[in-house]
C-alpha cells in the first residue's frame, strides 16, 4: 500500500491509452489520513470471499459469500448461523452470490434482495427473499426482480443499494464483452435503477424505450462498478469501479449519462479491447470524467462507502474505498459540490488484513469491513477509539 500511494503521489498516468481521462485528482497523500486514532477488532473469521453485510436491525447482520454461502451473524460476535436458502442454480467462478441490500420496511416484511449468478441461462439476476422469523432459512418471494444482466468470465460484479427514493440501484460489469457498457439495451456496464416489483421507474432517463431492458438503465459506459454509495445529508449518489492497468475511478452518479468506457478497437471488430481510456472524452465528448482516477498503479477498488457521525471526527464525511490489489482502505476528502480534495490511507486498515472488499457503515455507528482473501476471510468492525 505505501508503496503504491509514493508512486500515485509522485506523478499521472503517461500511457496514450489513458489520453483523454481526467486524471486531476489521481495524485494521493502517502502522510497519512490525519484522522482519529481507530481500533479494529475481528469480530468473525473462518470465511471464503464474503461480497456484502446488511444489517436486519440493530445487532445483527446477513452475509454473503461469493460461493453461495448466506449467514446470519451478531455484531458481538459468535459463531455464524447457516440460512438455509435454495441456491441450487448458483453459478460460481468469478461470480456468484454477490451483492444484498435489506428492504427499508424489514422490520415488518423480512424481505432482503441479492444479485447472483445463475446456470441455465447463464445470467446475472436480482432475486426478492424473504427471512424466516428464525433467521434460520431464507426463502424466494415471486418471480426475480430482473433477469439477464451479463454474465461472463471477468467483470460480473453486482453491488445493490436502495436509495433514499425507496429504488433499488445496481452497478453491473461489462462482463468482459466490447460493446456491451455503450449498448443501453444491454444491462452490462451500467448503473441500473429498479422498482421493488422489479417494474422500470417512471422517471428512469429512457423509461418508455421499446426496448425493456434500457428502461432500467440510469446511465451507462463503465468497466466493472463494485462500489455504489449514497453521500449522507445529499442527493449524490457515487460509484467505485476498476480500469484497465490505469485509471480506476469514482464517479459521480448521474442520471442518462456516458461515462466514456467503450473497449472495441474499431466498428466493426467486437473483440474485447482494452488499450482505450477509462473515460474517452475524444470519441464521446459528452462524458462525465471521473471525480478521482488513480492514474498509474491501479488500486482495485471494490466496496464504497462514507462514515458518518460524529465520533467519527476528521473522517466524518469521508467516502471510503475498500482496495483489492492494494490491500488497504483509500479515503477521499470532498467539498459540497463533489469535489475531490483531498486523498489519504487509512493507517490501521492498510497492509494488514490483506484484501478488502466492502465497507459498511453499522447501527452502532462503527464501519464494518470483508476481507477478500479467499482464505479464512473476516469481518472486521473498526471504530474510533475514543468511542
Amino acid at each position: 500500500m505505501a508503496a503504491a500511494l509514493a508512486l500515485l503521489s509522485g506523478g499521472l498516468a503517461t500511457s496514450p491509452a489513458a489520453a483523454g481521462a481526467n486524471q486531476s485528482s489521481s495524485q494521493l497523500d502517502s502522510s497519512g489520513a490525519a484522522g482519529p486514532a481507530l481500533n479494529v477488532s475481528v469480530i468473525q473469521r473462518g470465511l471464503d470471499t464474503p461480497w456484502e453485510i446488511a444489517f436486519i436491525d440493530a445487532t445483527r447482520y446477513l452475509v454473503t459469500e461469493r460461493t453461495g454461502r448466506l449467514s446470519l451473524g451478531r455484531l458481538s460476535g459468535g459463531p455464524l448461523t447457516p440460512v438455509k436458502a435454495d441456491l441450487t442454480d448458483l453459478a460460481s467462478g468469478d461470480s456468484g452470490l454477490m451483492g444484498m441490500v435489506t428492504d427499508p420496511a424489514f422490520a415488518t416484511n423480512r424481505i432482503f434482495y441479492t444479485c447472483q449468478s445463475h446456470v441455465a441461462p447463464n445470467d446475472n439476476r436480482i432475486i426478492r427473499w424473504r427471512l424466516s422469523a428464525t433467521g434460520t432459512s431464507a426463502v424466494r418471494v415471486g418471480a426475480p426482480l430482473l433477469t439477464g444482466l451479463p454474465l461472463g468470465k471477468f467483470h460480473t460484479s453486482c453491488r445493490l443499494l436502495f436509495g433514499p427514493d425507496g429504488k433499488i440501484w445496481a452497478s453491473t460489469g461489462d462482463s468482459y464483452r466490447g460493446r456491451a457498457a455503450q449498448d443501453k439495451t444491454n444491462l452490462g456496464g451500467k448503473i441500473l435503477r429498479v422498482n421493488k416489483n422489479g417494474s422500470a421507474p417512471s422517471d428512469n432517463p429512457w423509461a418508455t424505450a421499446a426496448n425493456i431492458r434500457q428502461r432500467y438503465v440510469w446511465n451507462y459506459g463503465h468497466r466493472n462498478p463494485q462500489g455504489l454509495a449514497w453521500r449522507p445529508g445529499t442527493k449524490q449518489m457515487w460509484n467505485a469501479e476498476h480500469g484497465p492497468d490505469w485509471d480506476d475511478e469514482v464517479n459521480l452518479v448521474l442520471k442518462g449519462r456516458n461515462y466514456g468506457w467503450n473497449p472495441v478497437k474499431n466498428a466493426t471488430d467486437p473483440a474485447y479491447y482494452q488499450n482505450v481510456p477509462m473515460t474517452d472524452l475524444v470519441e464521446f465528448p459528452d462524458a462525465v470524467p471521473a471525480k478521482w482516477s488513480s492514474g498509474v498503479p491501479t488500486v482495485a477498488p471494490s466496496g464504497m462507502t462514507f462514515l458518518n457521525g460524529t465520533s467519527w471526527g476528521a473522517y466524518n464525511g469521508v467516502a471510503v474505498l475498500a482496495l483489492l490489489k492494494d490491500e488497504g482502505m483509500l479515503g477521499l476528502w470532498l467539498d459540497k459540490p463533489g469535489n475531490v480534495v483531498k486523498t489519504a490511507g487509512i493507517p490501521e486498515l492498510n497492509d494488514t488484513y490483506g484484501r478488502l472488499r466492502t465497507p459498511r457503515m453499522g447501527p452502532d455507528g462503527a464501519l464494518y469491513v470483508l476481507t477478500s482473501n479467499g482464505t479464512d476471510d473476516k469481518i472486521l468492525r473498526v471504530a474510533p477509539s475514543a468511542s
